[in-house]
């Protein structure tokens, strides 16, 4: 009933779009204080983000700093169904329910993230990415034809600002709560007709949100609270265009993550309220008995290449990563175990894609190309107990793990009519992984030789309706998987989704009414599921049987009137395993991990023009519905519902010139919970949190 229910829904919302459509046909022109068009490559070429038919959220760099995005955990503020969680410093995304909770070498992501379509295996210190941004671009949906393994949930394009032919530049500093510091510049510089470079960077030094201890309290072993901010990053472009058919796009990164990091507490046995919940007691200070640290090093160079035959074109994006993660916490989160969890790993990440892509608006388009990637490294981690002269390594994992992905794909698209299109693609990846070493556990040593390899092929089946110039209706069926592979000795398969998905996308009332509107349906099989051994700290990749995932999300925005600018959502999931049957327990019914049922949220901005610029008031506050973190759906894994309310108010310059803003972020001051996971090792439970209250202010200037 509830399926009929929702894509009867689905139906009138789509139906809606239809009616409506020639009131925007009919519209004149545009007024200037109408909606933009945002331009996208979320289909692998250029195209408005309202003609792309891909249920997406899409913010420019100007945007995103209005909004208060300034990491990847603001991203869910923007984009409905998306949740963001950390454990340690590890970021897991769900998108629509789906998501990836293994966060070792060895694991998979849910959600294909890239930079500048360099393809991330992990998402480690994304958060300093965020600088000099020309957009980004969130994909909602199984994207397996052209982004290929790892996207069963989706895809995040994150698109830095690119060389352009001004000479102009920009500085802003910025100070708030817990003394946060912020320094941020970019230069651009057309060296000369067919040569421009752009170089950014950015300095964040905070201290902590948690006070974990003292000289006092722990004879002087903390000395540093948790969650602080001490990152360092830069960006250089170099874009070359000797003739008018090729340019090549040549990018140097640097960054480096230091201070102590996030920091869990331990909720002891017994801590509970009488319906299962964690009492959490002080969220901002607990006394840990090990120094955590985080020190994180990343490098990248990659590069675009690109030449135009004139009825095709063909581009080259790839590079070479490298990254060096050394990190420690306290693992008992401050109870009276005293544990530490050292890790010391280098990852070396290599992707290349060569794509050959139709160009013009002819009846028949087309792209196919071929991809490649590899990474691999060693790392060595240790879970060991403290309080002696020397630390006693209880478990001891030393391994050099590596994959290989190997991927031919195409796509075709043929307009039936002026208004009517049907494309189809198909994709075939090949994955190879091999992890080898040793493991000592509590005295048991082992030798690791594990090896794995597979192959699957994914489709993509659309036909999209363009009724008017500013209204499209689409229906698309998409597939995607996530391959098979090992952890800590044992093995898992790889798991499969197949997506049906309708949708409107609109622009009303003269171009100053956006409604975007879609119901989706999900067969998701094999989904691999993570769990954490309470008693032993391994963790195991299990393969649940099926799950069903189905739901509706609405996304509007409105210029009222040249000053005044609304934007909201409101988005429904819903997210169960039909069968899933764990260690004797059936645990068909239950939600995935981090699938609220209900989302909302919505924002409203309103100019003050003064003279020569504007001052900008901006409220935004968004709700989720309670979610969990483990797929048994205990209590003691529940995130309460909850909203989260942001201020922000800004002053625009006409032109350039001085810019300022100041902000409070989380005004509720809202408990919000990363991770919360059974720890019996710690004597009960371990708990993680989001970032509370915030404030602060931004100077900028820009020539």
């Amino acid at each position: 009933m509830l399926i009929k229910t929702a894509f009867a829904t689905g139906t009138a919302l789509v139906a809606l779009g239809i009616t409506l459509a020639p009131v925007a046909a009919s519209a004149q022109q545009a007024a200037a204080s109408g909606l933009g068009e945002i331009v996208v490559t979320a289909e692998k070429r250029e195209s408005t983000a309202q003609k792309t038919p891909i249920a997406m959220t899409v913010a420019t760099g100007a945007a995103l700093v209005k909004a208060g995005v300034t990491d990847v955990n603001g991203l869910s503020n923007i984009a409905p169904t998306l949740n963001i969680a950390q454990n340690n410093q590890n970021t897991m995304i769900t998108i629509r329910g789906v998501s990836s909770r293994d966060y070792t070498e060895t694991g998979n992501p849910a959600v294909a993230i890239s930079i500048d379509n360099f393809y991330l295996q992990n998402g480690t210190a994304l958060n300093v990415g965020f600088f000099d941004l020309d957009r980004i671009e969130v994909l909602r949906g199984p994207q397996g034809t052209l982004y290929g393994r790892n996207a069963t949930a989706g895809a995040i394009n994150i698109q830095t600002a690119k060389p352009t032919k001004k000479l102009e530049g920009s500085i802003t500093g910025g100070f708030g709560y817990k003394n946060a510091l912020v320094l941020e510049g970019m230069i651009n510089v057309p060296v000369s007709d067919t040569l421009r470079v752009r170089g950014a960077f950015a300095v964040h030094q905070r201290d902590p949100y948690r006070n974990n201890g003292s000289l006092t309290t722990n004879g002087g072993l903390v000395t540093r609270g948790g969650n602080d901010d001490v990152s360092q990053a830069a960006r250089l472009h170099a874009l070359w265009e000797p003739t008018t058919n090729f340019s090549a796009l040549v990018t140097g990164e640097y960054t480096h993550v230091g201070g102590v990091g996030a920091v869990l507490k331990g909720i002891l046995a017994g801590q509970e309220n009488a319906d299962g919940t964690l009492k959490l007691g002080d969220t901002k200070n607990w006394t840990l008995n090990n120094q955590g640290f985080i020190d994180l090093t990343i490098q990248n160079i990659r590069g675009t290449l690109k030449y135009d035959f004139g009825g095709a074109s063909l581009t080259y994006i790839g590079g070479y990563r490298t990254q060096h993660l050394r990190r420690n916490n306290d693992q008992d989160g401050g109870t009276a175990y005293n544990y530490g969890f050292p890790t010391d790993g280098k990852t070396a990440t290599q992707n290349h894609e060569l794509r050959l892509a139709s160009n013009g608006d002819g009846p028949f388009s087309w792209q196919g190309g071929l991809y490649y990637f590899r990474e691999g490294g060693p790392a060595t981690t240790y879970f060991q107990v403290l309080g002696g002269a020397t630390p006693f390594n209880f478990y001891t994992f030393v391994y050099d793990t590596n994959a290989k992905s190997f991927a031919g794909f195409g796509q075709v698209a043929y307009k039936l009519t002026d208004t009517l299109k049907l494309s189809a693609g198909a994709r075939y990846t090949d994955e190879r992984k091999s992890q080898v070493g040793y493991s000592d556990i509590a005295g048991t040593y082992s030798k690791v030789n594990q090896h794995y390899s597979g192959g699957k092929d994914t489709y993509h089946l659309g036909l999209d309706w363009q009724v008017a110039p500013r209204n499209l209706v689409y229906a698309k069926f998409d597939t995607g998987f996530k391959s098979g592979g090992f952890q800590n000795g044992y093995n898992y398969g790889p798991e499969s989704i197949r997506a049906f998905e309708a949708g409107s996308k609109n622009r009303f009332l003269d171009n100053h009414l956006e409604l975007n509107v879609d119901g989706f349906y999900y067969d998701y099989t094999s989904l691999q599921v993570q769990q954490n051994d309470p008693v032993t700290a391994i963790s195991r990749i299990y393969n649940a049987g099926k799950a069903r995932v189905y739901g509706l999300e609405g996304e509007a925005s409105y210029a009222i009137t040249p000053q005044d600018r609304i934007d909201a959502n409101i988005n429904w999931v819903h997210a169960r395993y039909t069968d899933f049957l764990n260690n004797g327990v059936q645990y068909a019914g239950n939600s995935l991990a981090q699938a609220p049922d209900w989302s909302y949220g919505g924002g409203y901005a309103h100019d003050f023009e003064l003279n020569n610029g504007k001052i900008t008031a901006r409220v935004q506050s968004r709700y989720q519905s309670k979610s969990y973190f483990g797929f048994e759906n205990k209590n003691f894994q529940l995130q309460k519902a909850y909203t989260k309310t942001d201020l922000i108010l800004s002053y625009t310059p006409e032109g350039k010139g001085f810019s300022a803003s100041a902000y409070v972020y989380n005004l509720e001051n809202s408990t919000i919970l990363t991770t919360s996971e059974a720890a019996g090792y710690a004597g009960g439970y371990l708990v993680q949190f989001a970032d509370p209250r915030t404030y602060g202010v931004r100077l900028s200037y820009s020539f």
